[in-house]
């Protein structure tokens, strides 16, 4: 493998799908054959990974001075070629940089960049080593600009999520978070419209009426304030929870306190739920999940047994879903076990650092 620059605005420990994706991609490969380049404050300097800044918004373009910097990096670390999800501003640097790189797209990042600078970004593609993408569905976004086929390469998101957990924490943790008989619907997930969270709040508002619910909503973002509004509209402080900076440690407890996962993620705009990885963690751990019906889930879930969708901004059939599963225990079990057996069929972290060493050779 040539050595690679992982430039990246998301990497671990930063929560979100994309830094994931990237860290599972690179994490078993060994440390002389990739440098990490990020600026992402929870991204610390340590071994092989390096934070410092990328973006200077009072300048145009704004990753210039950027460009020097990493003409010296590249120089001082014998970097062969650059491995970026962010195709702008990130993808720009790479292609001025005149050195291979290959590019990874996710659904809302590329819809964006085709939005906002069309013509940039179908020669960033045009001229990239290689273009990873994370569903077919992806893939689709960037048909109409006719790139070779032969560079594009899907590598789904993998299984990485540690089930393990001991019984006396679990039980420990429910005391914590006072549960009795009550039923447990859980997001994890940022909290933004796409995500759906605001949608679960309102059927919780419905439903508290004849069944014993909590909500647990583990993220952070920009919506907090407004899902915070619905709370207080609905008079849900004794139902629904919100939950940030969660260690991975601890979001199995989470799990497995639940009962039902539900995200019934939306398209807004340009923004897609592209693949989904919660859904995977949600399925390993034995949960039955409820989704919305929109960007790559079908390629997490191929069968509706599998997983119950519910169309974009449907809050009737969001609410209908629920009923349904918390009604029948023996449906929900066996739409838990189908989503389980779906999940393990896709490749673990190794898996997916296999299937990318080819691409970067």
């Amino acid at each position: 493998m040539k050595k690679t620059l992982v430039l990246t605005h998301e990497y671990y420990p930063f929560k979100g799908g994309v830094a994931r994706y990237c860290h599972n991609l690179f994490k078993f490969y060994p440390e002389n054959k990739y440098l990490v380049l990020t600026d992402n404050k929870q991204v610390k300097t340590e071994a092989n990974v390096v934070n410092t800044k990328l973006i200077w918004t009072w300048l145009k373009p704004a990753w210039l001075l950027a460009y020097f910097k990493l003409k010296r990096i590249i120089k001082k670390n014998n970097i062969e070629q650059i491995f970026t999800p962010n195709i702008l501003p990130l993808g720009s640097l790479a292609y001025f940089l005149k050195i291979p790189y290959i590019i990874s797209l996710h659904g809302l990042d590329i819809n964006l960049a085709l939005a906002n600078k069309p013509s940039l970004t179908k020669k960033i593609l045009e001229n990239a080593k290689a273009i990873i993408v994370n569903t077919k569905n992806t893939a689709k976004i960037i048909e109409p600009l006719e790139i070779d086929q032969a560079k594009i390469h899907l590598i789904y998101p993998g299984r990485d999520f540690d089930t393990n957990y001991d019984e006396s924490k679990l039980a420990a943790f429910r005391k914590k978070l006072n549960i009795g008989e009550e039923k447990i619907i859980i997001t994890l997930a940022r909290l933004n419209k796409r995500k759906g969270q605001d949608l679960v709040i309102k059927a919780v508002e419905q439903l508290k009426k004849n069944y014993k619910l909590k909500y647990f909503i583990i993220g952070s973002g920009q919506e907090k304030e407004y899902l915070e509004s619905l709370i207080k509209k609905y008079k849900l402080s004794n139902n629904v929870f919100i939950f940030n900076n969660i260690d991975d440690e601890e979001l199995i407890y989470f799990f497995k306190l639940a009962d039902i996962f539900v995200m019934p993620h939306r398209n807004t705009g340009g923004d897609v739920e592209g693949f989904g990885i919660v859904f995977l963690e949600a399925a390993l751990c034995g949960l039955p999940i409820i989704a919305g019906d929109s960007g790559g889930i079908k390629e997490v879930f191929d069968s509706s047994e599998q997983a119950i969708l519910v169309p974009s901004d449907d809050l009737r059939s969001l609410v209908k879903a629920i009923k349904h599963l918390l009604n029948n225990p023996a449906e929900a079990d066996k739409l838990a076990k189908a989503a389980y057996k779906r999940a393990m069929q896709f490749k673990d972290a190794h898996g997916q650092s296999s299937v990318l060493k080819e691409i970067l050779e």
